[in-house]
C-alpha cells in the first residue's frame, strides 16, 4: 500500500515538474545506492573491517562455550555423585553461566549490527552528497534512488550509477591518503 502511495507522489511530481519546465526541459537519471554501496572502495574496505570484528567476537564467544559444553560435562558426569544441595548449587552456577553467556551473545550480536549500520550510514550519507554535487554539475533535474518500492520502472541508459561511484572512490581514496 505505501509503495502504491509512493508511486503516485512520485507520478505527481513528475506531472508537476512537466507542467512546471515543460516536458523537454528537465533531465532525469537514477541511482543504485545499494549497488554502490557493494562495490564502492569503502563498502569494501567496511566489510573487511566488519569480517575481523566478527571473527574476534566468534573467537571470544567460542572461548565461553567451551567452558560451558566443560562446565556441563563435569556437571553431568559428579551428578550421581553429588548432594543434591551441591548438585542444585552447582546447576545454578552453570544456568547462571549459560545466562551471562547468552546475554554477552546477544550484545555481541547487537554491537556488531550498530557498527555495520553506523558504517552503512556514512558511506550513503556522502554516497547522496557526491550524488547531489553530481546532479548540479551535470545539471540534473532529478536524480532518483533505485529501490524496490520506489522506482518501478527507468531505462537502464539513465542509470548514473558508474559515474557516482567513480566520483566517490575518488574522494575516498583522497580523504584516506590524507589521513595517512
Amino acid at each position: 500500500m505505501i509503495r502504491f502511495f509512493s508511486g503516485v507522489g512520485i507520478l505527481s511530481i513528475l506531472l508537476m515538474v512537466e507542467f512546471a519546465f515543460g516536458a523537454s526541459d528537465y533531465k532525469l537519471a537514477f541511482v543504485d545506492l545499494q549497488k554502490a554501496l557493494n562495490l564502492c572502495k569503502a563498502g569494501q574496505d567496511a566489510k573487511e573491517r566488519f569480517a575481523k570484528e566478527v571473527e574476534k567476537a566468534e573467537e571470544k564467544l567460542s572461548l565461553r562455550q567451551e567452558e560451558l559444553k566443560k562446565l556441563k560435562e563435569i556437571l553431568e558426569k559428579q551428578s550421581a555423585m553429588l548432594t543434591e544441595e551441591t548438585l542444585k548449587e552447582k546447576e545454578k552456577d552453570y544456568q547462571t553461566r549459560l545466562r551471562d553467556f547468552k546475554r554477552l551473545y546477544e550484545d555481541s550480536q547487537n554491537e556488531l549490527k550498530l557498527q555495520d549500520n553506523e558504517a552503512v550510514k556514512e558511506i550513503l550519507e556522502e554516497m547522496v552528497k557526491v550524488t547531489q554535487e553530481y546532479g548540479k554539475e551535470k545539471g540534473f533535474t532529478f536524480i532518483f534512488e533505485k529501490s524496490e518500492s520506489a522506482l518501478l520502472f527507468a531505462n537502464e541508459a539513465m542509470e548514473v550509477t558508474e559515474e557516482i561511484l567513480k566520483i566517490y572512490d575518488q574522494k575516498y581514496l583522497e580523504k584516506k591518503k590524507g589521513s595517512k
